[in-house]
């Protein structure tokens, strides 16, 4: 983006779960951007929704033409396979537009640059940009606290809440879990995996591969293995955390690493944990269980992803690229 004139940021449903965040953040925190609201729906009726205690109109995308005078252009949600084709052809025809695509996998996963909180520090010719899975936006940060300690592999368990399928699979959820506790039947899953409420699935071994290319981009050097678990909670990140380094570890070292990182505390000696409770701290990580043993540094964090590198990373993006 060029500094000269308020940037023309267009975001696509500003109505998903992640999509309300960013609107309200941009418009009562980013005076110098200028945001158009778009929506993906099927249906072809403009939206009215409240951001930042104002009245916003949100017109359907009925061509991505809809889209000229951008500067930057964010989606929030997966649109549908049609929209997709045709917006990545406009911004094909229009390479200096920034994309940041917040949907998972993402419309264009092998075109973008997997971003964390920023952009990088040598932006690509493409400036097309995809934010972390909010499943190893937790991890990638606790492995880049321990820098100074040369980690180089990283083994990770994460129990993925259903929040990070949007609001239609909340409400499944919902739907799920009354049906199991009347001793009903659960239809067929439409937005959830499996039927997961008061339940856990192991994830698809493709996505635990993308999770794994995400943090081969994100953490230069580190080797990443994922395991991947769908789990019947609403919100909340639970992940265990196997991590190498080349350095000698002694446990205050490693400790006096992770408080000092942004945004992490370690949790306190007979502390209660929950993900609820995790959710409930907003964009604190909590880390537990740390040990040392070998070259090797294991522990739990506890977070909610959706704070951490959902709403909250793309105004940070979003803030670095308009600085440009």
């Amino acid at each position: 983006m060029q500094s000269s004139h308020p940037k023309t940021l267009s975001v696509l449903d500003p109505t998903s779960l992640l999509g309300r965040d960013v609107a309200e953040g941009i418009a009562r925190t980013l005076p110098e951007v200028r945001p158009r609201w778009f929506h993906t729906r099927a249906d072809e009726e403009r939206l009215i929704v409240e951001i930042a205690g104002n009245a916003a109109l949100v017109p359907p995308l009925a061509d991505p033409k809809e889209l000229a005078g951008s500067d930057a252009v964010l989606i929030t949600a997966q649109p549908s396979p049609a929209i997709a084709e045709r917006l990545l052809g406009w911004l094909r025809a229009h390479p200096d537009v920034v994309l940041l695509d917040c949907s998972q996998p993402g419309v264009a996963r092998e075109e973008t640059r997997c971003v964390l909180d920023r952009g990088p520090a040598h932006p690509p010719t493409l400036p097309w940009y995809h934010l972390a899975d909010p499943a190893v936006a937790v991890p990638a940060r606790f492995v880049a606290a321990l820098a100074p300690l040369d980690p180089h592999v990283l083994h990770l368990t994460v129990m993925c809440p259903v929040a990070s399928l949007g609001e239609e699979a909340l409400d499944e959820l919902a739907s799920q879990g009354a049906a199991r506790l009347s001793g009903q039947p659960i239809p067929k899953p439409s937005r959830l995996p499996a039927p997961l409420a008061f339940d856990l699935a192991p994830a698809p071994s493709d996505r635990e591969v993308t999770l794994e290319a995400q943090l081969g981009e994100l953490l230069s050097g580190v080797e990443s293995r994922v395991h991947a678990v769908d789990a019947g909670v609403f919100h909340g990140y639970l992940t265990t955390v196997l991590v190498q380094c080349r350095a000698r570890l002694t446990a205050d070292h490693v400790r006096g690493l992770v408080r000092a990182a942004e945004g992490f505390r370690m949790a306190r000696r007979g502390e209660s944990l929950t993900t609820t409770r995790a959710v409930e701290q907003g964009t604190t990580v909590v880390c537990g269980g740390l040990r040392i043993e070998g070259g090797w540094v294991s522990a739990w964090l506890l977070a909610d992803g959706l704070a951490v590198g959902g709403a909250r990373a793309v105004l940070e993006i979003v803030r670095s690229f308009s600085a440009c």
